[in-house]
């Protein structure tokens, strides 16, 4: 039955649960009426029954010979009538029957009642014959000092056949009810999930080459109109996702075809050109340059795609920092001397809670980036502060800066913001991306203060857990 009820539209199922709630609410509503128009009823028959008896006990009488005697006559002189409208019995304490008074003949009546019971109020219903169904009030009456009790009758019939007509009206009704309330549920359903079926045929439509659709949004307020906006958002991640792809795919294919390119125009030119041994010597060494270039390149490749492909949380370990940018500054000191260019280290004895591999990565790159886009006899610093909400490592350098307009861009893959200077430069155009990543996966941020003209600071701000004091050092 689970398996069935799952294989079914919602709108069927709405239309169903639709339908159960009708039926159970109208189900309940019948039976607080029947019972409402049920408990009035007997209430105005017993009523009448007070009534009846306190005219019949008025209207009793007792002959000479003791026999207790009933004669009234009616509002316009019809004592027939008068008696026909009346249906009692009264019954010595004793329980003798000392009279009865009933519409109809005695020997028509198959079941004759028993005697009273109790000398107090009470209320019954009997069923005197099959279908005739009478509500009995007994109580202790007088009549002329004499002590009897007074049994009243009231038919049912009446009010029974009031109570069957609601039951039949409800049996009869509820179904068509059932039905309408299904109908009006599937039709309401159907309406209300009409956004969703178009929100599916649009996106059965979407693909890798049509990102740009979005799914149709009519009311963004309700419920629907919210999962549409989500959907679209989520689109919209997604289309920049695959254009930042579709854009490194295409400019790693550059990166990587033009030192082949190079290779194979040396190759060819030392193939036609191959009898003088200096030559060649040049050719092999241009070759080799390409080829390391080409494994750089590779390998920034290969850690960028570690980086996206490991989820894992960054090792993290007490790192000291003063440490680390001394060691950084033994690695790029040749490297800056060679460019007329001085490293300046300023740090703290601090020791912070992070990955040290990934922190190191991002400061090389960082540096070697620095000493890169600087000019001759200028001066590259790493410094290290400590603030409220963490550390703060900056990389400086004097170069030629960064339009505000690129801060953000120079960290995507193979960005450049001179291309033709930065190729001859050596770069590949992935060390800003691959520190960023590698700062991020540590739990903190780069940001980038330039300007034309007037260098760059990068800074990497980390949370830390742990600090030791601190003296200020400068090399």
């Amino acid at each position: 039955m689970k398996g069935w009820w799952l294989q079914r539209s919602v709108r069927l199922r709405l239309a169903l649960w639709y339908a159960a709630a009708t039926a159970l609410v109208l189900i309940a509503f019948a039976w607080f009426v029947y019972e409402v128009i049920e408990h009035r009823l007997a209430a105005e028959i017993d009523r009448q029954l007070r009534i009846d008896f306190d005219l019949v006990e008025a209207q009793l009488s007792v002959d000479t010979e003791g026999r207790v005697d009933w004669t009234v006559r009616g509002s316009h002189g019809d004592e027939g009538f008068a008696r026909m409208s009346a249906w009692f019995e009264v019954w010595s304490e004793k329980r003798e029957l000392l009279l009865r008074h009933w519409p109809v003949p005695e020997s028509n009546i198959k079941d004759v009642l028993p005697p009273p019971r109790t000398s107090t109020l009470s209320f019954a219903t009997v069923e005197l014959e099959r279908g005739l169904f009478l509500r009995v009030m007994e109580r202790p009456g007088r009549v002329q000092g004499r002590s009897v009790i007074i049994r009243v009758f009231r038919d049912e019939t009446e009010m029974r056949r009031t109570l069957r007509e609601i039951v039949e009206v409800s049996v009869l009704g509820f179904p068509l009810a059932g039905a309408l309330a299904a109908i009006g549920g599937y039709l309401v359903a159907t309406r209300s999930l009409a956004p969703l079926d178009a929100m599916a045929r649009q996106a059965r439509r979407i693909t890798s080459e049509s990102l740009s659709k979005r799914l149709p949004n009519l009311n963004p307020s309700d419920e629907l109109g919210r999962l549409a906006t989500v959907f679209n958002e989520t689109l919209t991640r997604l289309e920049a996702s695959f254009a930042e792809l579709q854009r490194f795919t295409a400019d790693a294919s550059h990166e990587l075809r033009s030192p082949l390119t190079a290779l194979r125009a040396v190759g060819e030119v030392a193939l036609r050109d191959g009898n003088d041994p200096a030559m060649l010597r040049e050719t092999i060494g241009s070759m080799l340059e390409e080829a390391e270039r080409l494994t750089d390149l590779v390998d920034a490749l290969l850690m960028l795609a570690r980086m996206d492909a490991t989820k894992a949380d960054a090792t993290r370990e007490e790192v000291n920092i003063a440490g680390l940018l001394e060691e950084i500054r033994d690695q790029f000191e040749v490297l800056a001397a060679e460019n007329g260019q001085t490293l300046a280290v300023t740090n703290h004895n601090v020791v912070v809670q992070t990955d040290r591999t990934l922190l190191r990565l991002a400061l090389v790159n960082l540096v070697h980036n620095a000493i890169q886009h600087s000019p001759s006899s200028s001066k590259v610093s790493l410094a290290a502060a400590r603030r409220p909400s963490g550390l703060e490592i900056s990389v400086s350098d004097s170069g030629r800066g960064i339009a505000p307009e690129y801060h953000e861009k120079i960290f995507e893959p193979f960005f450049r913001v001179d291309k033709a200077r930065s190729r001859s430069g050596g770069g590949v155009g992935l060390g800003l991306a691959i520190a960023k990543r590698a700062i991020e996966r540590s739990g903190g941020r780069i940001i980038v203060e330039s300007d034309l003209n007037r260098g760059s600071v990068f800074r990497i701000e980390l949370p830390w857990s742990s600090q030791l004091a601190d003296s200020p050092a400068t090399t």
